[in-house]
């Protein structure tokens, strides 16, 4: 039997008397860990930490975030989460996210990377009240491309539900295995393919905003990108890359844009000074 670590974040962020974003609570255990909150474009950044060298066979991680009305909240990484080789078990994480009628939440972590021999399960449950607002992203990498090692993780189990108020407005399962048909498929495309994935829940984005044109604009021969709307309430996007920096490059233009569709301005992912 596998051992490993029992982690959980719980934040919870809400308006405080002046109406500037804070953790009203905050909770984790390793090998989670929160840097040091700070403010930019009226919105509170908070950068999620891993101390350890990344995910070992048997940790077991559970995180809840939940962004109250009248508060914003980014939630983000300050580098690439890692999951390692796993000669019997795996490592899970469970994350619910949720937002209230007037509240803001962006999540956006950096790459996921499976390493060789790597097991993985992850379920991402994201609930959005009428008049919420929600960009969610993540991205996995096919492996330790840089050391020749690409889809030579042995499992990922990725599955995510979406709820717009009572409606559940998308449920996302694949398992990925390097012989698969869904690998052989993206592998046919891009050898080394990068995948992001994005919901974006908005009452400010309807069918007719450009906004979705300029992104089907940013689609590349190295990047491909596609967009559809949800049954109700937002969007989603999917981008598949040729390799790291295309995928950066297309996500940065990607949040550029969606922001601007926003009206606002984008919070930076680190803090000022920090590279």
């Amino acid at each position: 039997m596998s051992h490993g670590l029992s982690g959980h974040l719980d934040l919870v962020c809400a308006p405080d008397s002046r109406g500037v974003s804070v953790l009203r609570h905050q909770s984790f255990r390793a090998p989670m860990h929160l840097s040091k909150p700070h403010h930019d474009a009226d919105t509170l950044v908070v950068n999620i930490v891993n101390p350890t060298a990344g995910l070992l066979e048997g940790d077991r991680i559970e995180c809840r975030v939940s962004v109250e009305s009248g508060a914003r909240l980014l939630l983000t990484t300050p580098s690439a989460s890692r999951a390692h080789r796993m000669r019997d078990g795996s490592a899970e994480l469970a994350q619910q996210l949720s937002v209230e009628s007037g509240g803001f939440l962006e999540f956006w972590p950096e790459l996921f990377i499976p390493q060789g021999g790597t097991r993985y399960r992850q379920h991402t449950e994201l609930r959005v009240e009428e008049g919420g607002e929600l960009l969610f992203f993540e991205s996995l990498a096919p492996g330790r491309v840089a050391f020749g090692e690409s889809f030579e993780f042995r499992e990922l189990t990725w599955e995510t539900d979406v709820w717009h108020a009572a409606t559940h407005v998308a449920r996302e399962r694949y398992r990925l295995t390097p012989e698969s048909e869904s690998v052989r498929t993206l592998r046919a495309v891009f050898p080394d393919a990068y995948y992001a994935s994005g919901f974006i829940l908005s009452p400010r984005l309807d069918d007719a905003h450009p906004c979705w044109r300029r992104l089907h604009e940013l689609h590349a021969s190295d990047a491909w990108i596609g967009c559809g709307r949800l049954v109700r309430g937002g969007w989603v996007i999917k981008c598949l890359a040729a390799g790291s920096v295309a995928l950066r490059r297309t996500l940065g233009a990607m949040r550029a844009e969606l922001y601007a569709a926003l009206g606002s301005p984008a919070p930076s992912l680190r803090r000022a000074g920090v590279s």
